[in-house]
C-alpha cells in the first residue's frame, strides 16, 4: 500500500487507487492513513463524520464504511483478498487501525528527511542538510488532504501538517541565508510573502537577502511593505527585531561583502 495526504488524498495497493468516492468513507479512510499503525477511536470517527450531529446509526454507518474500504483494498489484492483486507484494516476492541509501510506514507518519508537534515546541520554540512529539507518540501503536492471536504478531526491534522511544512520551509530558508545564497532566494521569499504578508521571520528573511544581495534599497522598500501589511492587516507595528533590522540597514554604508557578520542575524527558525 502507498498513502498520499500532502496533497490531494491518494491511497493505492499494486497500483491501484483504493480511496472510496463516497465521502464519509474517504474521509474516514483520510483518518487512517493520517494515524497509520494507531486505533481511530469510534468517537472520534464520529466527530469527524457527523461532528456533533452523530445518529444513532452512527455504528452502522461506519461498519459500512469499513466494509467499502476493505472491499476496495480487497480487489486490489491477489490471493485470499478477504483476509488481507482484514489483516490490513484492523478491527480493535475501540476502533480501527490501518497498516502503511512507513517507507510508503509520504508524511513519514517527509519526517525522516527532515531527522536527517537535522542531523546533517548538527555535524555542520549545512549544503546537505538544505538539500535533504528541500527533498522533504518536495513531496508535498498541494494543500493536505486537498481533495477531502474535512471535518473537525481532519481540519486539526491539516493545521498540523500545514504548520510542520511551515517551519521546515523556515528552517531551508534559513540554512540557504547561512549558504550566501542570498540572490537565489529573493525571488520564493517575494512569493511567500505575497502569500503570507504577516510572517515577520519571512518579511525579515527577505530584507536580509535583499541586503545581502546589493540591493539595500530595496530592502528598505521590503520592510516598508511590512510595515504597511502588518498595520492595515492586522493593526500592528513590525517586531523590536525588524525595527532593528532596517535601522541597521539604514545606518550601513559598506558594501554587504565587507560585512560578513550580518549573515548570523539569520533567526533560529522553529524546528518542524
Amino acid at each position: 500500500m502507498i498513502a498520499r495526504v500532502l496533497g490531494p488524498l491518494r491511497v493505492t495497493v499494486n497500483g491501484t487507487s483504493v480511496v472510496p468516492t463516497a465521502v464519509k468513507a474517504k474521509k474516514l479512510m483520510a483518518m487512517l492513513v493520517l494515524n497509520s499503525g494507531r486505533v481511530v477511536q469510534r468517537a472520534t470517527i464520529e466527530r469527524e463524520l457527523w461532528d456533533l450531529d452523530a445518529p444513532r446509526s452512527a455504528s452502522t454507518g461506519i461498519q459500512n464504511c469499513v466494509m467499502w474500504i476493505r472491499k476496495g483494498i480487497g480487489c486490489a489484492q491477489q490471493g485470499d483478498a478477504g483476509r488481507v483486507a482484514r489483516q490490513t484494516l484492523i478491527t480493535e476492541p475501540t476502533g480501527y487501525r490501518l497498516e502503511v509501510p512507513g517507507e510508503q506514507f509520504d508524511v513519514v518519508c517527509h519526517q525522516r528527511l527532515v531527522a536527517e537534515a537535522g542531523a546533517a546541520e548538527v555535524r555542520g554540512d549545512l549544503t546537505e542538510a538544505s538539500a535533504l529539507l528541500n527533498a522533504a518540501l518536495n513531496l508535498w503536492r498541494d494543500a493536505p488532504l486537498a481533495d477531502v471536504p474535512a471535518g473537525p478531526v481532519l481540519r486539526a491534522h491539516v493545521r498540523r501538517l500545514e504548520e510542520d511544512r511551515k517551519a521546515v520551509l523556515a528552517q531551508r530558508l534559513g540554512l540557504d541565508l547561512r549558504l550566501h545564497r542570498y540572490a537565489e532566494v529573493v525571488g520564493e521569499l517575494h512569493a511567500l510573502v505575497a502569500l503570507d504578508p504577516y510572517d515577520e521571520v519571512l518579511h525579515e528573511y527577505l530584507m536580509l537577502a535583499l541586503y545581502l544581495s546589493g540591493r539595500r534599497n530595496d530592502a528598505l522598500t521590503a520592510y516598508q511593505q511590512a510595515r504597511v501589511a502588518l498595520a492595515d492587516g492586522v493593526g500592528l507595528e513590525p517586531s523590536h527585531r525588524l525595527r532593528g533590522l532596517q535601522k541597521r540597514i539604514l545606518a550601513s554604508d559598506e558594501a554587504p561583502a565587507a560585512r560578513p557578520g550580518w549573515a548570523g542575524l539569520v533567526p533560529e527558525p522553529v524546528r518542524a
